[in-house]
């Protein structure tokens, strides 16, 4: 199911929403945000966050397959990065429907 808000399904909505649902997850979100757009490399942010190399991999493959962050390598660094635009639709989504039972804001067609 597509919804109106992106190209996201429902389920790849609540695919995010699951990965994001986790407080490291989150902090490392709001930290790659502060960075943004150029991003923070890995051992940044295992430093800034002090978690272990180990978890800090198994968060941010998390986040990259659902497409919350992007990894580019360089050199021997892998840098990553916030993707503004899937946030954004995680937003979009929740509010799609907002008022619209009580038809407070009328809906575009």
């Amino acid at each position: 199911m597509e919804t109106k808000s992106g190209s996201l399904s429902t389920t790849d909505i609540a695919a995010t929403f699951a990965a994001l649902g986790q407080p490291s997850r989150l902090n490392i979100v709001r930290l790659l945000l502060s960075a943004h757009p150029q991003g923070l490399p890995a051992g940044e942010i295992q430093r800034e966050l002090e978690i272990t190399a180990s978890t800090l991999s198994h968060h941010l493959e998390k986040l990259r397959q659902v497409g919350v962050v992007t990894a580019t390598k360089d050199r021997q660094w892998i840098w990553y990065a916030v993707q503004p635009q899937v946030l954004k639709q995680l937003i979009d989504f929740l509010f799609e429907e907002c008022c619209t039972r009580n038809h407070v804001v009328e809906l575009d067609d």
